[in-house]
């Protein structure tokens, strides 16, 4: 079982960002490895849900949060009316996301990942290139691919890339992000037919249910490379 809360910060610009929280029932002596979650413009928070859920119940802390003019934080400017320089601010949000939650009680702030999809991961990826409190990123159907191929290289952390194949934008753009994360740690999962994004999930679950699912596949691989001795070895 794991506490879930309601929370609110503000962005480096002012904006005011709404976020659930999930905390795992117990916590360890070290604390615990946290992930952002960072839904593309088209969902919002509920999206992750179902891998929130998964890694909490791993002892990992969750923030999903609501992007700028999306969900609970549309703040009067709903995303469908904002330019591009205002999107591109989802930035900011992120940014904030990562202050606020390795600011808390009981999260170890040196074992922090990124969990993004779509056409936010870049702005997202961006944010917290240089950040060395992430240590780990997992991208779904990514989008511009050399923005987000580049935000990886700058410090080559472990990637975790999902993309269907006949997403050819988001193919291109997460086969480069994986190939630009740490050999023999990033992962990479090439599906057929599941769609794009954090939607592959309900479509894996719903037509395959014998696989090994989203939620599953991403709280894995979190938990190896956030663990307290993988993050302690020198990069």
């Amino acid at each position: 079982m794991s506490t879930v809360s309601e929370v609110t910060f503000a962005a480096g610009d002012g904006w005011p960002i709404r976020a659930l929280l999930r905390v795992p029932a117990s916590v360890g002596r070290g604390g615990t490895a946290a992930v952002v979650a960072v839904p593309g413009s088209r969902h919002e928070r509920d999206a992750w849900t179902q891998v929130a859920g998964a890694l909490a119940d791993a002892k990992v802390s969750v923030l999903q949060i609501d992007i700028r003019g999306r969900g609970a934080s549309v703040n009067g400017t709903p995303w469908s009316t904002m330019g591009p320089a205002q999107r591109h601010r989802v930035a900011l949000d992120v940014a904030a996301a990562v202050d606020y939650v390795s600011d808390l009680e009981g999260v170890d702030a040196g074992r922090l990942g990124l969990l993004v999809e779509q056409d936010t991961a870049a702005d997202a990826l961006e944010s917290t290139a240089a950040d060395e409190r992430i240590v780990a990123l997992a991208v779904l159907s990514a989008r511009h691919a050399e923005r987000t191929r580049a935000a990886v290289a700058k410090r080559g952390l472990p990637v975790y890339g999902l993309v269907s194949v006949e997403d050819r934008e988001g193919l291109r753009a997460t086969v480069d992000a994986y190939l630009a994360g740490e050999p023999g740690v990033s992962r990479l999962d090439v599906f057929h037919g599941l769609g794009v994004g954090i939607t592959m999930a309900s479509v894996l679950q719903f037509e395959r249910p014998a696989e090994q699912q989203i939620d599953a596949r991403v709280t894995r691989w979190f938990t190896e490379v956030l663990s307290p001795n993988a993050c302690d070895q020198p990069g």
